[in-house]
């Protein structure tokens, strides 16, 4: 009933719909229509009744020529498969809107998704051939009538044009059937592999094997065929010829393109339609009753088809550019299928040459590729003889595999040289040639080291860091020619050595380091960074380098701390320091040529900037010349000076070597203050003068505040006792002040030089002084605060956990204590307390008059009172006849943890735990907790 009711509403409303659409001829609206047609679909589905859209709802449609929005609602439910049955007349209506509509591939879609047996075949093929569906077609022929050769036929009709003569042409009917003809490929692939075409739904066995044996037949029976057998006609791929090539189709096909062709064919060879085996007996008929192309399909195989391939795609009939992709085709077969295929040396050598001779770069890799697959199963006899043609074409990784089966180590060096795809290997190669263990022969190593030398410069253009690690441990000469073969560029010198010399994540030196290499390291980082040259000549071993080498490149590059510290560090310490004060002049110099204005500066910026800098020089070379001087100090070994009858000169003539040192310095910095003070008080108001004067009184204040330092510490390192110490110390300093006053006196010419010169002095003590005093300051309150919480702690104590002994349970304090005994311990420590005061006390005064004595006499002496603690045998005497007491239990121990022993009691229960282990004496006894350790 509902069904009925159903049917009836629906067809109220499509005639409603459309007697209103009549009345108002105007409206072009048709949404509603388009919805109406939506909700009918929905409608007919729920019920089962999709007749219903194709007997009558259609008519409406198609009356008021709106088919087209009822063949565009139909769409979705065919693709979705939800309704597969569609009357020929609709079909027709279908291909006729969607062509209009430039919708073919929609089209074809649709019509492969419907089922064939309700179609009309002879209409829909001819409207598919009309209008170029050939998807759909195709797809109507195998699953309508189970036939794959009339597809074939179709689309090689379609090749035929665009070629001439067995080549391709360059006419109008190429563009025109081209993108048809294309179908033929992917149409092979999926038929030889049992899949429908265009949808990809695998094909029931029987219909598989029936649709594979037809197409094998078609293409290398040999010869034309006439389809249909019957009453068919001759495809002829030369119309215009007699007699037509052997394997007509299969050469077409080829000629028009081999490499989609064999593409397709690798997909096939996958299947097991192709192996020998009796599983292709069709339902156990015997041959007898089987047509001719299903008994040919039994007897196909890989073999055939590629004895026939290499008959048809042969170096006479085809270019190299076609026959590239047959060889291609065999090697990368021959490896999958070796129970298969078959074939002889000669036939694979040419296969082998023939990839050797790829026609373009963009095959080189597939070419390659192929070449190593046929290898992995073939091994040439004449492989010398196919070298050659593997240098020609580059293929490196085939050479690296066959010289290292050979061991031929010195070419596959060489070889990744030459590969410009993977040149970052050669130095994996190299370590694991050079390797300890690598074994090696010392001709193979040689010939190794003979192409890395050959190749430096490449290898150090690839990365000369890497080049550095790899070759480390090889010897000086090896390093020498890769430097030698990159002069031209000391970068690449410079990174190879820093890595060689330095390398990262290395904590210490290497263990013998050429003086050739490091010379010539320093060198370059004076050039390339010259900021750690300092550093490193003070690190490396550098008792063997040559400073005439280093030198003049150190000045040039002007690196004079560098310089200064390997003078220093070969014994040549005053020549050093005169090298300090020879730069420290010149940067007096051109400071004062940049304040005059005799140097050009490109701003008021600039020329505090510049000022800056070269007072920051000045400073820093000063410290050099500081450390120059504390160094010279802690090495000298001067006899130990006699402050009790040393007298010294003004004259300065009895410094030490490194007493003059400081007074070179000390002179060459005040000489330069003195200088530039007036230069700078003269510069342009513009400049910061208060800067920059007080970046130029520090150098004086520095150099004093660290001979005062070191004349103390080597003082003080020198000699036995703090008097000495301080004596030596304000000795050493003193000599040297005096020296520099009196040479300062005698070349001064007025007294205000050198007060000048003074003032510079003692700021710098004053400033120390300071120092001195904060720093002294914060001590004694840090120090106050800790003594006071350790007074406070110890007048807290600790309180015991309980009034009774942890070992014998006796109560120790507290109520209930046997006796006095606790009374009597204090009143024994009180009188041996006082006791002990009053022998002080009489010692003290017996000293005293003894000394008196002494003093008048010269021979008095004073005899002591020995007054001691009362003697506990006679106390314990006594305490025998006065009676029987309670035993005395002697000291009490607390311990950290608040437990509470008996001494007696803790020395027991140690002793027991010392026996166990290792004894120790009363003297080294600590006492631990038995219970918390």
């Amino acid at each position: 009933m509902v069904r009925d009711k159903i049917m009836e509403i629906i067809s109220a409303s499509l005639k409603y719909a459309f007697s209103q659409r009549k009345k108002s001829s105007d409206d072009t609206d048709d949404t509603h229509l388009r919805r109406l047609a939506e909700i009918c679909f929905i409608a007919c589905q729920g019920i089962e009744n999709t007749d219903f859209l194709f007997d009558e709802m259609y008519e409406w449609y198609e009356d008021a020529e709106l088919e087209g929005i009822f063949l565009e609602t139909l769409e979705p439910y065919i693709l979705e498969r939800t309704i597969v049955v569609v009357p020929p007349s609709v079909i027709k209506d279908m291909v006729t809107y969607y062509v209009s509509r430039g919708w073919e591939t929609r089209l074809e879609e649709m019509i492969c998704h419907v089922d064939t047996s309700t179609l009309d075949l002879d209409q829909t093929t001819l409207l598919c051939k009309q209008h170029g569906l050939y998807d759909a077609l195709t797809y109507i022929w195998n699953q309508a009538l189970g036939d794959y050769i009339t597809p074939m036929i179709d689309l090689l009709s379609l090749i035929i044009p665009v070629t001439s003569n067995g080549h391709a042409t360059n006419g109008i009917d190429e563009d025109y059937h081209g993108v048809n003809a294309v179908k033929i490929f992917p149409y092979l692939s999926y038929t030889l592999t049992g899949r429908v075409y265009p949808n990809e739904e695998l094909m029931d066995e029987k219909i598989a094997m029936k649709a594979k044996a037809e197409i094998y037949w078609f293409l290398f029976s040999g010869q034309t065929i006439t389809w249909p057998k019957e009453g068919g006609r001759e495809l002829r791929v030369r119309p215009n010829e007699d007699s037509q090539p052997a394997f007509p189709y299969l050469r077409l096909i080829l000629e028009y393109d081999a490499p989609s062709f064999l593409s397709a064919l690798n997909e096939a060879f996958e299947d097991p339609f192709l192996n020998d085996s009796p599983d292709k007996q069709t339902n156990g008929t015997s041959n007898m009753d089987l047509p001719e192309e299903q008994i040919f399909g039994q007897t196909i195989n890989r073999q055939y088809v590629v004895s026939i391939l290499l008959d048809v795609l042969s170096p006479g009939n085809f270019s190299t550019a076609d026959t590239i992709y047959l060889d291609m085709f065999i090697a990368r077969n021959l490896p999958k299928f070796p129970q298969y295929l078959l074939f002889s040396g000669t036939t694979l050598s040419n296969v082998l040459k023939g990839l050797c001779n790829y026609p373009g770069e963009d095959l080189a890799e597939d070419a390659q590729l192929s070449a190593e697959y046929l290898l992995s199963v073939y091994h040439p006899s004449d492989m010398p003889a196919m070298i050659p043609l593997f240098k020609q074409a580059g293929f490196y990784r085939i050479l690296k595999r066959i010289y290292k089966l050979d061991k031929q180590y010195g070419l596959l060096v060489a070889t990744y040289f030459e590969d410009p795809e993977d040149q970052d290997a050669v130095f994996d190669c190299i370590a694991d040639c050079l390797r300890p263990h690598s074994g090696l022969g010392g001709r193979q190593l040689q010939e190794v080291l003979d192409v890395v030398k050959k190749h430096s410069r490449e290898l150090l253009e690839i990365s000369a860091e890497k080049s550095a690690r790899t070759l480390a441990s090889q010897a000086k000469e090896v390093h020498q020619t890769v430097l030698d073969s990159a002069t031209d560029d000391e970068v690449l010198q410079y990174e190879y050595l820093r890595e060689l010399l330095e390398p990262h994540g290395s904590s210490g030196e290497h263990e013998s380091i050429d003086r050739d290499l490091v010379e010539r390291y320093v060198q370059l980082m004076c050039t390339f960074d010259s900021g750690r040259v300092s550093d490193y000549v003070g690190v490396v071993q550098s008792a063997n380098l040559r400073l005439d080498k280093l030198l003049p490149t150190m000045e040039e590059t002007g690196v004079i701390d560098a310089a200064v510290v390997l003078m220093a560090q070969d014994g040549q310490v005053k020549q050093a320091l005169e090298r300090l004060v020879k730069h420290l002049n010149n940067l007096e110099s051109a400071l004062q040529g940049l304040l005059s204005g005799s140097a050009p500066a490109d701003s008021e910026l600039d020329l505090q900037t510049n000022a800056e800098d070269l007072l920051l020089g000045l400073q820093k070379y000063v410290y050099v010349g500081i450390w120059l001087c504390q160094g010279q100090m802690k090495s000298s070994k001067r006899s130990r000076v006699n402050v009790a009858t040393k007298k010294s000169t003004p004259s300065g003539q009895d410094l030490s070597s490194d007493e003059r040192l400081w007074l070179d310095l000390i002179d060459a910095t005040v000489q330069i203050t003195r200088r530039l003070s007036p230069v700078i008080a003269a510069a342009p108001k513009e400049l910061d003068n208060e800067k920059l004067l007080a970046l130029l009184r520090s150098l004086v204040q520095h150099t004093f505040t660290a001979l005062l330092t070191a004349t103390s510490n080597h003082a003080g390192a020198q000699s036995g006792t703090r008097l000495i110490s301080n004596a030596g110390s304000n000795l050493s300093f003193l000599r040297i002040l005096r020296a520099f006053l009196t040479e300062a006196a005698a070349s001064s010419p007025n007294l205000a030089d050198l007060r000048g010169v003074l003032a510079s002095i003692f700021s710098a003590y004053a400033y120390e002084e300071s120092i001195l005093r904060l720093s002294n300051r914060l001590l004694e309150r840090s120090l106050y605060i800790n003594v006071n919480q350790a007074v406070a702690l110890r007048q807290r104590g600790w309180r015991p956990r309980g009034s009774t002994c942890e070992a014998c349970s006796r109560r120790v304090w507290g109520p209930g204590v046997p006796g006095g005994a606790v009374f009597e311990a204090w009143e024994e420590k009180q009188a041996i307390s006082d006791a002990a005061r009053k022998s002080r006390k009489m010692q003290i005064a017996e000293q005293v008059k003894g000394r008196s004595a002494g003093d008048s006499s010269g021979k008095g002496k004073g005899k002591s009172l020995e007054v001691g603690p009362p003697n506990v045998a006679d106390t314990e005497g006594e305490d025998a006849s006065a009676g029987r007491k309670e035993p005395q239990l002697g000291p009490l121990v607390l311990l950290a943890c608040r437990h509470i022993y008996h001494q007696s009691c803790l020395d027991s229960l140690q002793e027991k735990q010392d026996k166990q282990g290792n004894g120790v004496t009363e003297r080294d006894r600590e006492y631990k907790c038995p219970i918390d350790g």
